[in-house]
């Protein structure tokens, strides 16, 4: 009997050892299932509030220029209708650049940095505003010519005419133009008609105007050199000034102003369209690169480091900027702004010498 009871006791006690060691098992095949399941990646949104507005960048508004007077310099144009990196015109509402191919425009606000107008990738020069829009020229690297386009800053650019154009100004409404680097005939072209006349039979690449006429250098107005008159009432074509070696020069009331170059000193002179009396506004001036403008019934001379201006009969000589910097060549007046570049930054400055302003060239 106790024999007995001890195999009883032995049973019961195996059986409730092999019952726990299962329910360890499967504890253990529980947790490692639930690990798996717990290292899957899953899909978390996170919503974040606050009562705080994330801050806002303000952009200024450009203003439109209001000029402090209505003239416009004689000089502009000569620059503009050249092959240089900085190009300025005054559409009427803003002071607008293009260097290479970024336009920029400039407000009412002086101090205020130019904007970038995005809508413009062309790298236009010679810019110049008439009748509500811009023209320019465009370099063709395929064919090696310039060509002139008209903007509207809303639309693509317009091809003009198929000729080609390197220098060209708006007078009495009509369009000038020449053709060729080398010289070659003055071009009229008619904006309505679309009608393109030669004029000139002295051949010329650049030329200006006093507002009533044209004026330009050619090599081929006698046995040297000469400033030659074509007359927009009678299309007639005169020397003026013979021998005549400047190509920097402006027509204005009568007079022609010139800087006479050599290798040594250089020196600006008046020369009376009249009488030929020649007048020495400035002699002995040192540097290699000179500007001319007239704006306001003043003379602007600019050298690679200064700015003057001097009376129309050469008084008053007076200092505007000197820089420490090399000045590229080309000033710009529209109404009482002075704009001009060393390369690297636009420099705005008053017609007096005050409120000189730069920004970087983008």
């Amino acid at each position: 009997m106790k024999i007995e009871n001890k195999m009883i006791l032995l049973l019961v006690i195996f059986s409730l050892l092999f019952v726990t060691a299962c329910s360890t098992t499967i504890n253990e095949d529980d947790k490692t299932q639930t690990t798996v399941e717990s290292s899957q990646p899953t899909s978390t949104v996170t919503v974040t509030t606050s009562s705080t507005p994330e801050p806002t960048t303000s952009v200024p508004t450009l203003e439109k220029v209001v000029l402090s007077n209505s003239s416009d310099s004689i000089g502009n144009h000569h620059f503009s209708s050249s092959h240089y990196g900085l190009h300025i015109v005054y559409t009427g509402k803003y002071i607008t650049f293009v260097n290479y191919m970024t336009m920029l425009q400039h407000g009412n606000d002086s101090t205020m940095e130019p904007t970038i107008f995005n809508d413009f990738e062309y790298q236009a020069e010679g810019l110049q505003y008439y009748n509500g829009l811009l023209y320019f020229m465009l370099y063709d690297f395929e064919v090696g010519e310039y060509y002139l386009y008209t903007y509207d800053f809303e639309n693509e650019p317009i091809k003009l005419m198929d000729s080609t154009v390197y220098s060209y100004l708006f007078v009495n409404g009509k369009l000038y133009f020449t053709k060729e680097f080398v010289q070659g005939p003055i071009y009229s072209y008619d904006l309505a008609s679309k009608e393109e006349t030669s004029l000139t039979n002295f051949r010329a690449h650049d030329f200006t105007t006093d507002g009533n006429d044209l004026y330009f250098f050619a090599t081929d107005a006698g046995t040297a050199p000469g400033l030659v008159k074509y007359s927009l009432s009678t299309d007639e074509e005169s020397t003026v000034i013979f021998p005549f070696y400047s190509h920097i020069y402006l027509v204005h009331g009568g007079y022609v102003y010139y800087v006479q170059e050599n290798s040594y000193d250089s020196s600006v002179h008046r020369l009376s369209l009249n009488d030929g009396t020649i007048v020495d506004i400035a002699v002995e001036l040192s540097g290699y690169s000179f500007t001319l403008n007239i704006s306001d019934n003043l003379l602007y001379l600019q050298s690679e480091n200064y700015i003057k201006t001097f009376s129309l009969d050469g008084t008053n000589e007076t200092l505007i900027y000197e820089s420490s910097e090399y000045l590229s060549k080309g000033i710009y007046i529209i109404g009482d702004r002075i704009y001009f570049t060393d390369g690297y930054d636009i420099y705005m400055i008053k017609k007096d010498g005050s409120s000189l302003v730069y920004f970087p060239l983008n």
